[in-house]
């Protein structure tokens, strides 16, 4: 019993939570008016959707690549088979399936429909990533596409829906510019595998477009994006009128995003010149840092948006469903 629940767990990636709750989180942030948002369904059933759509991707994906990950990551492989290809499915279609019964919980407590037809979206992007006949990640640019729609920017559009029926474009704008930076982050991840991925036909993004290029493509996307986030949170700034003492709350943000573009720039540039197998090497040292670059790029944005929070004057009368109002 102890076995199958730890198999369970680990198929789940919890280890990834602590990255994921900041897409969550961030536009919540930028669009509640007060921390009352916090006890309301919108908040508990939205993050449980949250979780399970994620949970439904990640156990997907291991079902999926369990003969790959035979080699390099055993340890997801077990699980797969210690569970059983049949209980791993059902997991997944649990998942899902408690997701959208949520989803339809949700909207019709909040009277905001739009929710069910984007849980669904997840559902299938999801779907889609590992599974054939669509199998994204061994599509090219198509993973591109997965990376900034379905793991960020995606889910930050749909937690904006949760507690604001027409978000504004400046949580948007952080939506988008935010999965910008995190896919080019993501990209040396998937750049690290380059060789294996190559050699067993699985089309990547990187294996489409070449090492030297992919890295390219990989620090482009991460400084734009980074760059976007960053000027759209001093048009907050000034759309607000806030307090020039929070402009400090920006400075984790920019100093880390310097600090991982810097180091994404150097790799790049010495994959230029470099024989293949000395790029290799030196792509598969600098992935090592890949964790941590997401990981504090995700809290040092989940810091900035705290601090114009709580800076920030009302924006809206407390969330409450029209439900809640009979005589409208």
């Amino acid at each position: 019993m102890w076995r199958y629940l730890i198999w369970s767990l680990r198929l789940r990636r919890v280890e990834y939570r602590i990255a994921e709750l900041p897409i969550f989180l961030i536009p919540m942030l930028l669009t509640i008016s007060d921390a009352s948002a916090f006890e309301g369904a919108a908040f508990w059933e939205g993050l449980l959707i949250f979780l399970f759509l994620f949970a439904s991707g990640d156990l997907l994906n291991c079902l999926a690549d369990r003969e790959l990950d035979a080699i390099y990551k055993p340890h997801l492989t077990e699980a797969v088979y210690g569970i059983g290809l049949r209980g791993v499915a059902a997991q997944a279609a649990l998942s899902a399936a408690t997701a959208v019964g949520l989803s339809i919980h949700l909207a019709w407590v909040l009277d905001r429909w739009l929710l069910v037809p984007l849980v669904l979206a997840g559902v299938f992007i999801a779907y889609a990533y590992s599974v054939e006949p669509f199998r994204l990640k061994r599509r090219g640019l198509w993973q591109l596409a997965f990376y900034w729609l379905g793991l960020f920017t995606g889910p930050m559009v749909f937690a904006a829906f949760l507690f604001d029926p027409w978000p504004s474009w400046s949580v948007l704008a952080v939506a988008v510019f935010y999965g910008l930076m995190q896919t080019g982050v993501i990209l040396v991840n998937a750049a690290e595998d380059y060789p294996e991925d190559r050699e067993l036909g699985v089309r990547t993004v990187i294996v489409s477009l070449g090492l030297k290029r992919g890295l390219s493509l990989a620090l482009l996307l991460g400084l734009l994006g980074g760059l976007g986030l960053e000027v759209t949170f001093l048009g907050l700034f000034l759309n607000r009128q806030l307090p020039l003492a929070t402009l400090v709350g920006l400075l984790p943000l920019v100093l880390t995003h310097a600090v991982v573009i810097y180091s994404m720039r150097d790799v790049a540039r010495r994959v230029q010149v470099m024989n293949e197998v000395d790029a290799i090497a030196a792509v598969k040292r600098t992935a090592r840092w890949v964790p941590a670059w997401i990981t504090s790029l995700a809290v040092s944005t989940l810091l900035a948006t705290t601090v114009f929070y709580r800076e920030a004057p009302p924006k809206t009368e407390p969330l409450e469903s029209v439900r809640d109002h009979p005589e409208i």
